[in-house]
């Protein structure tokens, strides 16, 4: 051995070396980690190696290159040890969780103060909302208007706000954290309300592309008695393209116009039209692109082309002209 450690001397520290590195880097809990299953393994198989050619059972040549490889693998285990000394007993760091740090920095509440002596105080009325939320240092910076918030929800039951299309667990809790805790909250906002939270939320427009406010008015349903947020009446899913802005809560003087005058307007999409707010054919002839890419996802016809088709109709029929479809239904029903 000690022939073979002044012969091959620099390729053993260059065995030391890297031994040492290994062990630096991968080292965990110290001689505790690196004395584990695997490295006993290692430890006994070398012992086994080197009884073959200390017992002589191997001789001349290969015991030579067994021998060698003996005293290499002694070196590197040699540079792991010492590696994981100098490195010491760290923990290994808690992998730290890949959220985005809230924009505001929110109110904590007070720790290590003594609890209140209890003193008794009258049972809320069943009605009586939670306490509004304090205002947050530097709320006034963001554009918009914080919506009103509450401390705590109503009956200590929260709305699951995760129906609601893109609102996942991480924006669920910044919601609470803001006091929204309600699918009725969310309806009432204003678009002053909705501007300020994209703003919190550090995604401005996402919340009237996905159409927070329609979707959550159509989860919150009826309002609870003595709820002071009031939902929108007409509701629809999170769709693509942009909301119509002259929906009607019904139709005028209780009138609707005859939608299935235009081609590809049957009865079941005549009442999708109606629920969404649709009721009359100006109303249509009325829509924008992204209007119209909106009703084509609400009925069912993904893409515009359709929708652009009803538009020009209806603008037909609102002028008080007839299409061909027009006419030739007229004439079925007066055949009918």
């Amino acid at each position: 051995m000690l022939y073979l450690a002044l012969h091959f001397v620099w390729f053993l520290v260059a065995a030391f070396a890297i031994g040492l590195v290994f062990g630096w880097l991968t080292c965990r809990g110290g001689l505790r980690g690196l004395l584990s299953g695997p490295s006993l393994v290692a430890l006994l198989l070398w012992a086994g190696a080197a009884a073959l050619v200390w017992l002589r059972l191997l001789n001349d040549q290969p015991a030579f290159w067994v021998e060698t490889g003996l005293l290499y693998v002694a070196v590197y285990a040699a540079g792991c040890l010492v590696g994981c000394l100098l490195k010491g007993d760290v923990p290994e760091p808690e992998a730290a969780l890949a959220l985005p740090a809230p924009r505001l920095a929110l109110p904590q509440p007070a720790r290590g103060l003594p609890a209140p002596a209890a003193v008794p105080s009258p049972e809320p009325a069943a009605s009586a909302e939670p306490a509004a939320m304090p205002k947050l240092a530097g709320e006034d910076a963001i554009a918009g208007s914080r919506p009103l918030g509450y401390v705590a929800a109503r009956g200590g039951v929260a709305d699951d706000l995760k129906l609601i299309k893109g609102v996942g667990p991480q924006n669920e809790e910044r919601l609470h954290a803001l006091g929204i805790w309600h699918f009725s909250q969310i309806a009432a906002w204003t678009p002053e309300n909705v501007e300020w939270v994209g703003g919190y939320l550090a995604f401005p427009g996402r919340i009237e592309r996905e159409d927070w406010v329609a979707q959550a008015a159509a989860l919150a349903g009826p309002a609870a008695p003595g709820d002071r947020t009031t939902p929108a009446v007409m509701s629809g899913a999170a769709l693509e393209g942009t909301r119509p802005g002259n929906l009607l809560t019904a139709a005028r003087a209780g009138k609707p116009d005859d939608l299935t005058l235009i081609d590809g307007v049957g009865a079941a999409i005549a009442e999708k039209l109606n629920a969404l707010g649709i009721w009359h054919f100006e109303q249509l002839a009325a829509l924008g692109p992204e209007e119209l890419r909106y009703i084509a996802h609400h009925t069912g016809f993904p893409g515009r082309d359709i929708a652009e088709q009803w538009r020009a109709e209806a603008r037909i029929l609102a002028a008080g002209g007839e299409t061909a479809h027009s006419r030739a239904e007229k004439e079925r029903r007066g055949k009918g």
